[in-house]
């Protein structure tokens, strides 16, 4: 069957959980549409945490290195001194996609944030939620996030159920919908972009045996040392005894990275002093912690609109060319 070149406003997204195997299946669709289709991919990165700097390893970020020539966004867009607001991301990722529609090029969002994918393929409206945000966080900061949830449940008890009341940027980001006069899926409505919603998943026990061992592979790529070079470059050794994780540096708020400064901490030690057997229990915390969030991210699949199962790069590329 012949393969159908897809529509100037085609918008691909490819969501997974952690440790699925988004990064691989994406760069082999990728390269099948520049191969057979003559269209330029271009990799949107939909990942919360490969939007900061200095936090590689980590994140597990595909470096320029591995990208095999394909151009990618939204990587290493900001410093993780302060937390990289949604709206930021929409709108910079919306600039992106845009020069891809004007230069028959294909945008391929992917990623495991399931609120990054969903704001770019509903066409959320964030601007005004991005300025509510800012007003709110300078009447409830962190010492007042009782009163914020306060006010969430009396506004909206619905909103108020989605969101734990000790979140407390969950908490001033749904009370920021509210306060802007828009619902979680608020969107734009004169959006003609054609979308293919592709999900990447494993079963759950597979999916934790990877996830062992990506962190694993973490640690013997050198983890440890880039943790303490964002600890020196930062000083978040002090950081951390001085607010924890109420800090707005996002290394300390990042599963992978914040549990090496937890158990430093507890054990009244710098980040750098960390010993073999407390490594170990620094590979636990982040394991069982990754493998928590994994499963909340393959509940995401149920609420992703139109989203169809793919093994293969082959069912994605027929997804996206029409074929079956």
């Amino acid at each position: 069957m012949a393969r159908a070149r897809p529509s100037s406003r085609t918008l691909v997204a490819l969501y997974g959980p952690t440790s699925s195997g988004k990064t691989a299946l994406s760069l082999d669709l990728a390269e099948r549409v520049s191969r057979e289709l003559g269209v330029e991919p271009v990799v949107v990165s939909a990942d919360s945490r490969q939007v900061y700097t200095h936090m590689d390893i980590g994140t597990s970020k595909t470096m320029p290195e591995q990208r095999r020539g394909v151009r990618h966004e939204m990587i290493d867009v900001a410093e993780p001194v302060r937390k990289f607001e949604l709206d930021e991301y929409v709108r910079q990722a919306r600039g992106h996609i845009e020069w891809c529609f004007q230069n028959a090029a294909l945008p391929l969002v992917v990623g495991g944030t399931a609120v990054y994918v969903k704001s770019l393929l509903e066409g959320w409206e964030v601007d005004a939620v991005g300025a509510a945000r800012a007003s709110l966080r300078k009447d409830f900061p962190h010492s007042m996030a009782d009163d914020a949830y306060a006010m969430l449940r009396r506004l909206d008890r619905t909103a108020a159920g989605r969101v734990h009341p000790n979140n407390y940027d969950g908490v001033i980001n749904a009370l920021a919908r509210v306060m802007a006069g828009q619902g979680q899926d608020a969107r734009r409505s004169d959006d003609d972009t054609r979308t293919v919603v592709l999900g990447l998943d494993r079963p759950a026990r597979q999916l934790d045996a990877r996830v062992a061992e990506t962190f694993g592979h973490q640690l013997a790529a050198g983890l440890h040392d880039e943790v303490q070079d964002l600890a020196d470059r930062y000083d978040l050794d002090t950081e951390m005894r001085r607010r924890g994780r109420h800090s707005g540096n996002q290394v300390l708020r990042t599963h992978g990275y914040r549990e090496f400064f937890e158990v430093a901490h507890e054990h009244g030690k710098r980040v750098g002093a960390l010993t073999d057997a407390e490594l170990g229990a620094v590979r636990d915390r982040v394991v069982a912690t990754i493998q928590a969030y994994t499963r909340r991210q393959r509940a995401a699949f149920a609420k992703m609109p139109g989203l169809v199962r793919v093994r293969t790069a082959e069912d994605a590329f027929a997804r996206i060319t029409g074929g079956r």
